[in-house]
């Protein structure tokens, strides 16, 4: 089986059900498997199949994502890119990546001549939501290109992902995933979410990310999708309302603002089925907010690029029940227990030993969906998956229970004084204060200490609170040692096209002048 086929189980079994809709206009399902096939076709014409790759340069449309499934049912492997990513960024992806077909938006129209100059491998450049003047449009690409359907079966094992790591501490590495990567990432979400009726999926974060992995796992349940281009939390609240939306894919920081949007409190939100959260930590202050505001449909997953996604979740009435009791609050800043696409689960310490429940260290794991490596780079292939398991780079311990607690990156870890300190449980006591929306820790050279801990937070709209008044707060809950020795007022912190903090720009200025990035 492969990923297409899972995904038009929505065909077969509910041909004409919507299953695109928003920005894009509307396609059902017979639509999209008609255009996704003569994609596929189109792809095999020019001479690219298995072994070649392909992109798509797009906001959330429906044309972008009838774009990615045609590549996949090419058996072309999919390179992901995101809108809002550098374009010395995107220019790597591709060119490192060695991509062959690129689709792309009219909005990305300025940034292709430089995309072609730049990625001798491209032979294929198509416009796919409207025209351009140097580049086919979808429909002029396609020609008179057969319908029939496409009888090409994909080998589970050959690559169908090319994946670009997170980027937040460095250049993007590219991995390399199998067919059986992406497919069981999907077939995953089926184990994760529960559904009476087929759903409706509002799809605000990037569908050339997880937010993708979402919306790719919403045809086997015959649901629609909801293309949204650009994040609006107004424009969010509307759509949830209008079109009685019952999945929404966001990071923290964007469920942040919609806590705190005025219309948020009078909003009719009973849809909701689930509000999953991912890629970064969520507050265990803001989960119990969310909860009361929404009602018990919020959710949390944990994956990487290296290792698939979900390998975690928590669902919507295991984070009720732990809102609700106070012997289980504790589950708060867990990211939930390991999924079925995941063999083993473990702490690691140093010299590679397995430490038991209670105990810190880095999580480890192994799966079907882990990569197969990253291209080009058989070093750093073989650091992280030492010892025979692959290394998240993420701290974090489990409970008695099977709960995963990722305390910090392996990264981030701040070293003040001689004494380790991780910046999530500052930043954790820093989001208990009523001003503070949303904060990032880093450590800053420091003649005593060697690395100081500082702190960046953004204050809510209309909020005000001192520096002074924030570390006083902070010393109060976790010592003196870990609360920050100075905080800076800022008002946005710098993300990563999927919402990830980048600390490394916060970091940057302190450290330009140093000869290592650590005191």
């Amino acid at each position: 089986m492969h990923l297409t086929d899972l995904y038009f189980r929505g065909y077969r079994t509910h041909p004409d059900r919507l299953a695109l809709s928003g920005d894009g206009g509307d396609h059902t399902y017979r639509q999209v498997w008609q255009l996704t096939n003569r994609i596929a076709r189109r792809i095999g014409a020019a001479g690219l199949g298995p072994g070649d790759r392909f992109a798509v340069l797009s906001p959330n449309t429906g044309q972008a994502f009838i774009a990615m499934l045609g590549g996949m049912r090419a058996g072309v492997a999919w390179c992901n890119l995101n809108m809002r990513a550098a374009l010395p960024d995107i220019l790597h992806i591709l060119a490192a990546g060695r991509c062959n077909l690129l689709f792309f938006d009219p909005s990305a129209a300025g940034l292709i001549d430089a995309i072609r100059q730049g990625v001798p491998t491209l032979r294929e450049v198509v416009c796919v939501n409207g025209t351009d003047p140097r580049s086919p449009s979808l429909h002029d690409w396609l020609g008179n290109v057969s319908d029939e359907p496409l009888a090409l079966r994909l080998d589970e094992t050959a690559q169908g992902f090319q994946g670009a790591t997170g980027g937040t501490t460095g250049r993007s590495k590219l991995t390399i995933g199998s067919n059986r990567f992406m497919m069981t990432g999907v077939l995953a979400w089926a184990t994760c979410l529960h559904f009476e009726e087929p759903p409706v999926n509002l799809a605000v974060a990037p569908i050339t990310h997880a937010g993708g992995f979402v919306a790719l796992g919403m045809g086997q349940f015959g649901g629609t999708t909801l293309m949204m281009s650009t994040p609006d939390v107004a424009a969010m609240i509307e759509i949830i309302e209008q079109r009685r939306v019952s999945v929404l894919f966001l990071p923290p920081t964007l469920i942040y603002m919609l806590l705190a949007h005025p219309r948020a409190a009078q909003a009719d939100f009973s849809s909701l089925r689930y509000l999953i959260a991912a890629a970064s930590p969520f507050a265990p202050e803001k989960i119990v907010e969310a909860v009361e505001r929404l009602g018990p449909v919020v959710c949390q997953a944990f994956g990487q690029t290296e290792s698939g996604f979900p390998t975690t979740f928590m669902s919507p009435a295991e984070i009720a029940a732990a809102v609700r009791e106070p012997a289980l609050r504790h589950r708060l800043l867990s990211c939930g227990r390991p999924t079925v696409i995941v063999e083993a689960m473990e702490i690691m310490d140093e010299d590679g030993r397995l430490l038991p429940a209670g105990e810190t260290g880095e999580v480890v794991l192994r799966g079907p969906t882990l990569m197969d490596g990253y291209l080009d780079d058989p070093a750093a292939t073989a650091e992280i998956m030492k010892h025979g398991w692959l290394h998240t780079g993420d701290i974090g311990r489990r409970d008695d229970d099977g709960y995963l607690y990722i305390t910090d990156r392996k990264r981030d870890l701040i070293i003040s004084g001689g004494f380790n300190i991780f910046p999530f449980e500052v930043e954790s006591a820093l989001m208990k204060h009523p001003a503070v929306q949303d904060c990032a820790v880093i450590g800053v050279p420091d003649p005593k200490w060697g690395e100081a801990v500082k702190a960046c937070v953004q204050l809510k709209p209309g909020a005000s609170a001192s520096a002074e008044a924030l570390i006083a707060w902070t010393r109060g809950l976790i010592g003196a040692m870990k609360a920050p020795k100075s905080l800076d007022f800022i008002e946005s912190l710098p993300r990563s096209p999927v919402g990830k903090v980048l600390k490394r720009e916060l970091r940057a200025p302190y450290w330009r002048d140093r000869e290592r990035g650590v005191g």
